[in-house]
């Protein structure tokens, strides 16, 4: 009878303990994701570092939070800044062949605009850099070229094909040679800003 008694006192101890771990485990899990949020990083060019981004729908309306890292290759995190219910959904990042400039990207209704920035000064002052220039042409339709030496080279949308010679200084056209169709082609030039 003895034995039973102990085995039964074993069992209720034993029972106690995986309730009391089940429980410990159940209230600390939801708390590490809420402090846990998952980066988003873009590689630089020639560097070992990265540009990271947390992106958050903003209780404000259709608008987005961005906190922006950097991180080293030691996976050492910095902070850089953050925008909050700004008039416009985030759109990413990029950067130029090597790394030396770069671009943050937000859109309003659809109509994307970039902001260009020096990226060694963006990774060192974050948001409080100056943007060199930005580029919110309403025909935009995507990057040609994108170099070190600040030379940007973007197509313009169909709807602009008409007009293509009054889009302004620095708009070539150009015709596909495998489509024939003309494409309307602008430039601009980061490092004369």
């Amino acid at each position: 009878m003895k034995t039973s008694h102990y085995t039964k006192l074993a069992l209720l101890i034993l029972s106690s303990l995986l309730l009391l771990l089940y429980n410990y485990t159940a209230k600390a899990e939801p708390e590490q994701l809420k402090r846990s949020l998952p980066l988003e990083c873009s590689k630089i060019p020639t560097k070992v570092e990265y540009l990271c981004f947390i992106e958050t729908q903003s209780p404000y309306g259709p608008y987005d939070d961005v906190v922006f890292y950097r991180m080293d290759k030691a996976g050492d995190v910095a902070l850089l800044g953050s925008q909050a219910g700004e008039v416009a959904t985030f759109g990413g990042v990029d950067f130029s062949t090597g790394g030396t400039f770069m671009w943050i990207s937000w859109a309003e209704e659809g109509h994307p605009h970039f902001q260009f920035y020096r990226t060694l000064e963006f990774m060192t002052n974050g948001l409080n850099s100056k943007v060199l220039t930005t580029l919110g042409d309403y025909y935009f339709d995507g990057f040609e070229k994108f170099t070190d030496a600040g030379e940007v080279t973007y197509l313009l949308s169909d709807d602009a094909y008409e007009d293509c010679n009054k889009a302004g200084e620095g708009v070539s056209v150009e015709i596909d040679p495998i489509t024939s169709k003309k494409r309307c082609l602008k430039q601009l030039s980061l490092t004369a800003q």
